[in-house]
């Protein structure tokens, strides 16, 4: 508290961490007994999110251990110095970010929103790691472009400048429309319609079709 400087050096560091990274430590910490073809099977999608998620978070708490460094360099306070010594100085630590660096593209953040994070999960691992992946991740691009279009059709259709493509992980996605902006009833063509405070969630046919992200 008596050095400025270190307080709100560690202060503004603190919060290049992720606010997960107690739970991200605890996931690496446990192993299966045996590799099994179930621990290994392509088909558990999301145990492998979840372990992508996992490992972009670790990243990024990696990624701001040198920032956590240079603050702690001349810490006197025996807690400091001690994580300085302990954590900063670990070897270990760089051999971790270094054999993340080569799966994982160094662009790759840890992100809140949805969407975006489940854009970063499909385009974490580098190209060329895996064959398969990358016909999947071209995959992804198109659907997610085919349900673009299909908002910007519905938006000339049927006179809906304002109609938003939302994501979240339990709908996938989905379409929100101000109230103010529905003249009468909605085209029949929109189902699981929804009144949310202003806005109006529901979706379609051709989005249930095409959202396979």
């Amino acid at each position: 508290m008596s050095n400025e400087q270190l307080f709100f050096g560690l202060s503004q560091v603190l919060r290049k961490f992720p606010k997960e990274t107690d739970r991200v430590l605890c996931h690496f910490c446990f192993k299966p007994k045996k590799i099994t073809n179930e621990v290994l099977g392509v088909d558990d999608a999301k145990k492998s999110q979840m372990l992508i998620s996992s490992i972009i978070l670790l990243k990024t708490a990696l990624d701001a251990l040198p920032l956590l460094s240079k603050v702690l360099k001349d810490a006197q306070c025996f807690i400091l110095a001690n994580v300085y010594k302990s954590v900063c100085e670990n070897e270990k630590y760089a051999d971790i970010r270094k054999r993340i660096g080569e799966v994982i593209d160094e662009d790759v953040l840890h992100a809140r929103v949805p969407f975006i994070a489940r854009t970063q999960q499909c385009f974490a691992v580098k190209a060329g790691i895996d064959g398969l992946l990358d016909i999947a991740r071209r995959s992804f691009c198109d659907t997610s472009e085919a349900i673009h279009n299909l908002a910007n059709k519905y938006r000339e259709e049927y006179k809906l400048p304002n109609l938003k493509l939302p994501f979240n992980n339990r709908r996938g996605f989905y379409f929100s429309i101000p109230r103010k902006d529905i003249q009468g009833k909605l085209p029949s063509k929109f189902i699981q319609v929804v009144k949310q405070g202003n806005n109006v969630h529901c979706s379609t046919l051709e989005l249930a079709s095409v959202s396979i992200v």
